[in-house]
């Protein structure tokens, strides 16, 4: 993800306009010179301050200097770094310390350096230089995970948008004629970064309204990593308009920033819409383990009346009997109070809803709610869920 020095959006009176670069022959060649010099650092043992003075060197003070220290920013988050010591750092500083003593001489600590470099089989200036190795600006890059330089141009520009989505507000997202299957991707991405959504039919798709981080009053970091990090997932639909209205600068003006599939953004996620969070991971584990007659089933699309859908995290049968489970991670008290409304009025009867209790005012944000709920704190409980659907008919 790009720091905020480093994004490269301009704030016009019809909104946010991100800078995104084309992919020429001029681009191109810059970002081929960034990755060749980042795989020529993996042959050369270079730490990351020594690759950042040579990014330093080949971007120098030109005016599109934000690209370039952009996209050794991008290329650094998908290296390995690693910190090369014959013994960990920190365990030789104490060695070398308590053999000097409290108040040592030069001669002694000279005498110490080559005694303990002795013994692991190298040279007092080695162990200088790895006393402090684990300092981050002292890692060594090792692996080098950006493919291409197209590769690297693609995550430039979505990570534009992305540093946008951090200070959201609100997004709203319309999807023309999905296929079940792309639709049911689109919410497990969703619920994948646990999203707090809402969702309706239109006349030639969905439309999906996001909250954003910036509405909420606790975890909106962490919320809007996740909003931004859901992104790329969005690219893998064939045809979507964004709208969202986000707090820019430090006076945290509302402003708008309006996107849609024909600006061309690529996902680095791999098209294979089947990812599940560690909280459905961990409940399938236990569901699995259990003795019952119900099975997993491909998810289905329920309706709403019209009014919304859901795309449920799990479906289950049992012979002729279905029932669904919808996990709800984050959530706001007045999120969940239309949500179960709208599950109230629309809602299928052979709906559960997992519901977290990590939020405050778990118990209040319920209500009254009728329906079939199970609480859970970071494991949905998958015998309590056996339970609920043993005791549906449907």
């Amino acid at each position: 993800m790009l720091t905020g020095d480093l994004v490269r959006v301009r704030n016009t009176k019809d909104g946010l306009k991100p800078g995104f670069v084309k992919h020429d022959d001029r681009i191109l060649g810059r970002a081929t010179e960034l990755l060749d010099l980042y795989l020529r650092g993996v042959d050369q043992g270079l730490t990351r301050q020594e690759l950042a003075a040579e990014v330093g060197e080949l971007v120098g003070d030109a005016t599109d200097h934000k690209i370039w220290r952009g996209m050794a920013k991008l290329l650094g988050d998908k290296s390995e770094f690693v910190t090369d010591a014959p013994m960990p750092p920190g365990e030789l500083r104490e060695r070398l310390f308590t053999l000097c003593g409290k108040a040592p001489s030069r001669a002694h600590a000279a005498e110490v350096y080559a005694q303990v470099a002795q013994e692991l089989d190298s040279t007092p200036e080695d162990l200088r230089r790895l006393l402090f190795a684990d300092r981050k600006e002292e890692q060594q890059i090792a692996k080098v995970g950006v493919p291409d330089a197209p590769w690297l141009v693609h995550r430039y520009n979505v990570s534009l948008v992305q540093s946008c989505l951090i200070k959201a507000t609100q997004v709203t997202v319309r999807v023309q004629k999905p296929t079940p299957a792309r639709l049911r991707q689109l919410f497990r991405h969703v619920r994948f970064h646990q999203l707090m959504y809402r969702v309706r039919p239109i006349d030639d798709g969905v439309e999906l309204v996001l909250d954003g981080p910036a509405s909420l009053l606790r975890l909106n970091t962490r919320y809007g990593m996740a909003l931004a990090n859901w992104f790329p997932a969005l690219l893998l639909q064939k045809h979507w308009t964004l709208e969202a209205e986000v707090r820019w600068t430090k006076r945290r003006l509302r402003k708008s920033l309006a996107l849609d599939s024909s600006l061309g953004l690529t996902s680095h996620y791999k098209d294979r819409g089947a990812w599940r969070s560690k909280t459905e991971e961990w409940f399938v584990e236990r569901f699995e383990a259990l003795d019952t007659d119900w099975e997993i089933a491909a998810p289905a699309v329920l309706d709403l009346g019209g009014e919304g859908v859901i795309c449920p995290s799990f479906t289950f049968k049992n012979g002729h009997r279905v029932a669904h489970l919808e996990v709800v991670g984050f959530w706001r008290k007045d999120w969940l109070a239309r949500r179960l409304k709208l599950i109230e009025a629309h809602g299928p009867g052979n709906l559960i809803l997992a519901v977290s209790t990590k939020m405050e005012g778990a118990k209040q944000g319920l209500g009254k709610f009728g329906g079939r709920v199970v609480t859970f704190k970071s494991v949905v409980p998958a015998k309590d869920v056996v339970a609920q659907l043993d005791a549906i008919g449907v």
